[in-house]
């Protein structure tokens, strides 16, 4: 009985692998090393390259909320049907698939930063977006606006609270001082008014309303009555 052995996995690539690890999002003339003979896996992802359409570009808007999104050139496929041109490029959108009833669709041209080969990259591509798809793109622009918008509010609030005005008012109110830390004195201001409130009942003068009240008074009156 032959021993069994297990299956061992192919040593060899295949197409898609090769383009996979060679393709360019833009190639230039620097990318096919001109004077000198070009490696095979560059050659298929070059021939691969000039059967894209790059006049408009599809785009997987997953992660908006990040603000990352990917973007990919049409096949000739998706040119002669119409997608990403005259439907909404963005490939989860329900409106993707050229149909009769496509909304009123937008067509922006996006700064898209992309990372290849270590080196980080920029380019202008050109989309078409359905109006919901619009909002998911400059979603995380937006969003960073608000929060900006909050935090400048919040500091111009504070900054409203310690304006000269209140800066004075605080010096003459407590021991705090400008350019020291505001201390919370208020316990304390409290404790010294009721002193003063007490010290200042017991020197105020009796009058003879107050006099008239006290045990000698009616013991007084209550002899010149007898």
């Amino acid at each position: 009985m032959a021993p069994h052995t297990a299956k061992s996995a192919p040593s060899h690539l295949t197409e898609f692998d090769i383009l996979k690890a060679s393709h360019k999002f833009l190639r230039n003339d620097a990318d096919s090393d001109a004077g000198r003979p070009s490696a095979w896996n560059d050659q298929l992802a070059k021939k691969y390259y000039d059967s894209l359409y790059r006049e408009f570009a599809l785009c997987d808007l997953k992660h908006y909320k990040s603000g990352n999104f990917a973007l990919r050139w049409r096949t000739e496929t998706e040119v002669l049907d119409g997608t990403g041109e005259t439907s909404c490029a963005n490939t989860r959108c329900q409106s993707h698939l050229s149909s009769s009833s496509q909304p009123a669709l937008t067509t922006l041209e996006l700064p898209f930063a992309y990372d290849e080969d270590g080196q980080q990259k920029q380019a202008l591509v050109k989309v078409v977006l359905c109006p919901r798809c619009v909002r998911k793109l400059m979603w995380k622009r937006r969003h960073d606006k608000r929060e900006a918008n909050d935090v400048l509010g919040n500091e111009f609030d504070v900054m409203q609270d310690i304006s000269p005005q209140n800066v004075d008012e605080l010096a003459n109110q407590s021991s705090w001082k400008p350019g020291e830390e505001p201390v919370d004195d208020s316990a304390d201001r409290l404790a010294e008014r009721r002193r003063r409130r007490r010290s200042s009942r017991s020197r105020s003068p009796t009058t003879k309303r107050d006099r008239a009240n006290t045990p000698e008074s009616s013991a007084h009156l209550h002899r010149r009555r007898r």
